[in-house]
C-alpha cells in the first residue's frame, strides 16, 4: 500500500475536560535545532488528582534511590520547526494588545503544511531519527502506542518494513481516534506471506472509568536484549515534525528495571486494560517481578496506579525549587496550581516561567467552544497564578492548520539538584489518574540540560500577552 509524503496533516486534539479551581474570578476566562545525545553511558473524567489519590498502596518509592540507568544512548530531540515567515494580508490592520501594529506570525512559531519537508529532513528531526531506526536492519518487531497516528510518511516506512523484512508490527490507539493511516498499515502484508506478522491493532480507551488511551510511545525489538524505546509528548502525527514537541530516544539493556517496566506496559495495554484497578494491578505485579530495582535518574509513572506517586514527585519539587520552567499544552492540575499558590504566597517565591499555546489566551478571549483545544477555565486558572508571580508567554501556532505547542514538561531547578517531569500527560486531573499515560522523572544531567536549554529556547520563541494581536487573524500559508 502507498502512502502518499503529505505527512503533516491536522491531528485529532487532545482534549480534556477541566475542573474549575479559582481563588480570583475572572469574567472571562529559529531556526534552532536542538539535539542532545550520550552514548554507552553505564552509570476523560472532570475529577482533579489528589497527591496520593490513585496511587497503589505500597509504590511510593524514595526520590533518590536506586541504581542509575545503564544505557547505550540516551538523546533528546526537539520538532523546533523550521518555518518561513507569514505576512498578515497587506490591506488588513492588525495590532497588538499594546496597540503596536503587527506585519506578522513570528518565524519558526507559526507554521504551514509546506514548512514540513525543511523541518523533517534535518539529522536533527525526530522524525527522521525514528524512520533511520525503523531501517535498521536489527529491527524484527516494532509496538507502538498513541492518542493518535496520522503520520503518513512514518507510517510508509513501517509498511515498508513489514513487506520486505517481515518485521512484526502491534500497535495501540485511542478508540475514538481517525484511523485512515492505521488501516492502510493494516492492509500492509509481510513478504513471506506469514499470516500471524500481519500488523495487529488494538483500540483502548474509554472503557469503565477508563479516558482516553493517551499513551505516546514507540519501542522496537521490545523483548529483545536491547530494546529501543522512544518515548515523547507528540503523537504519530505532525507531532514528529510541525507541532512544538520533544522526543526521547533510548537504546538500553534488558535487564534494567526501565526496559522491564515498558514490557509490563506492553502486556498491560493489551491484556489488562478493561479497568483503572486490573491495569494499575498488573503494573504493579509486574514491576515488582521485574527482578532490579528502579532507577534513581529515569522513572516510570504509569497511569492509572502510578499517577500518586507522579503527583507526589511534582509535589516535592515545587516546594524544594528555587526555579521552574514550564511548558505545556493543557493546563489544568490542581495539585500543580496549588503548590505553585502555595510557593507564591509564602516567603522567597520562585521564579516560574510558563509557556503555552496562545489558544489558551484565544479561549479566555471569547473563542468558541470547540474552535480551540483549550478552554476559558484554563486561561483563568494561567490568569490566577499570573497575578500572583508566573510570568507567562504565548506559543503564535497555526490554529487553522490543528498546529499546536504541544510539549508537556516541567524543569526543577533545586538546591537538591535539578531534576524533569516529561512524557505524554498534559498537565490534567485525568491525565494523572484516569489516562492511559507514561510520565517520566529525569534527573540525568545531559537531558535536564537540554530540557532547560529548550525551556529558553520555548521562552524566546513564544509571544508575551502585551504583543499578541488583539484579534486572532491567522495569515494564508499557501
Amino acid at each position: 500500500m502507498q502512502f502518499s509524503d503529505t505527512a503533516q496533516l491536522a491531528p485529532i486534539s487532545e482534549t480534556e475536560p477541566v475542573r474549575p479551581l479559582l481563588r480570583h474570578v475572572f469574567p472571562f476566562a529559529l531556526a534552532l535545532s536542538a539535539a542532545v545525545t550520550t552514548t554507552a553511558c553505564g552509570a476523560s473524567s472532570s475529577e482533579e488528582a489528589s497527591p496520593s489519590g490513585d496511587a497503589v498502596e505500597g509504590d511510593v518509592q524514595e526520590f533518590g534511590t536506586g541504581p542509575k540507568l545503564a544505557y547505550d544512548e540516551y538523546t533528546v530531540l526537539f520538532t523546533n520547526p523550521l518555518c518561513r515567515r507569514y505576512d498578515y494580508p497587506a490591506n488588513q490592520e492588525v495590532l497588538s494588545n499594546a496597540g503596536e501594529r503587527l506585519t506578522h506570525k513570528p518565524e519558526n512559531a507559526y507554521c504551514g503544511p509546506n514548512d514540513s519537508v525543511a523541518s523533517a529532513a534535518r539529522d536533527t528531526s525526530p522524525q527522521k531519527k525514528l524512520i533511520d531506526w525503523i531501517r535498521d536492519p536489527e529491527t524484527t518487531e516494532i509496538f507502538f502506542a498513541y492518542l493518535s497516528f496520522s503520520n503518513k510518511v512514518v507510517g510508509a516506512e513501517i509498511c515498508k518494513a513489514v513487506r520486505e523484512r517481515n518485521v512484526r508490527v502491534t500497535f495501540v490507539l485511542d478508540r475514538e481516534t481517525e484511523l485512515n493511516a492505521a488501516n492502510t498499515l493494516l492492509a500492509c502484508q509481510p513478504g513471506n506471506g506469514d499470516p500471524n506478522l500481519k500488523p495487529r491493532m488494538e483500540l483502548r480507551g474509554h472503557d469503565a472509568s477508563i479516558g482516553y488511551a493517551h499513551n505516546k510511545l514507540f519501542m522496537i525489538n521490545p523483548r529483545s536484549d536491547k530494546p529501543r524505546i522512544v518515548f515523547s509528548s507528540g503523537n504519530l502525527s505532525s507531532g514528529v515534525v510541525l507541532h512544538h514537541e520533544n522526543w526521547h530516544f533510548l537504546r538500553v539493556p534488558a535487564r534494567t528495571h526501565f526496559a522491564k517496566a515498558h514490557v509490563c506496559l506492553i502486556d498491560g495495554m493489551l491484556d489488562h486494560y478493561r479497568t483503572k484497578q486490573e491495569y494499575s494491578t498488573f503494573i504493579k505485579s509486574c514491576r515488582d517481578g521485574a527482578g532490579i530495582g528502579e532507577e534513581s535518574d529515569l522513572k516510570t509513572f504509569f497511569v492509572p496506579g502510578d499517577g500518586g506517586r507522579a503527583g507526589q514527585h511534582v509535589q516535592n519539587g515545587v516546594r524544594t525549587a528555587t526555579s521552574l520552567g514550564i511548558a505545556a499544552h493543557r493546563f489544568s492540575y490542581s495539585l500543580l496550581r496549588r503548590e505553585l499558590d502555595a510557593r507564591f504566597q509564602g516567603g522567597s517565591p520562585p521564579e516560574v516561567k510558563l509557556v503555552v499555546d496562545d489558544d489558551v489566551w484565544w479561549a479566555g478571549h471569547g473563542a468558541d467552544p470547540g474552535s480551540v483545544p483549550n478552554t476559558a477555565d484554563e486561561y483563568g486558572f494561567v490568569q490566577t497564578l499570573q497575578q500572583d508571580g508566573l510570568q507567562v508567554r504565548y506559543m503564535e501556532t497555526n490554529n487553522n492548520a490543528h498546529y499546536l505547542h504541544h510539549n508537556k514538561f516541567i524543569v526543577f531547578q533545586t538546591p537538591q539538584g535539578d531534576s524533569v517531569l516529561a512524557g505524554a500527560g498534559n498537565l490534567t486531573g485525568t491525565a494523572f489518574t484516569d489516562n492511559f499515560e507514561n510520565f517520566y522523572w529525569i534527573s540525568v544531567p545531559h537531558i535536564v540540560k537540554a530540557m532547560k536549554d529548550q525551556h529558553d529556547h520555548l521562552w524566546s520563541l513564544a509571544t508575551p500577552s502585551e504583543n499578541l494581536p488583539k484579534t486572532n487573524v491567522q495569515p494564508p500559508t499557501n
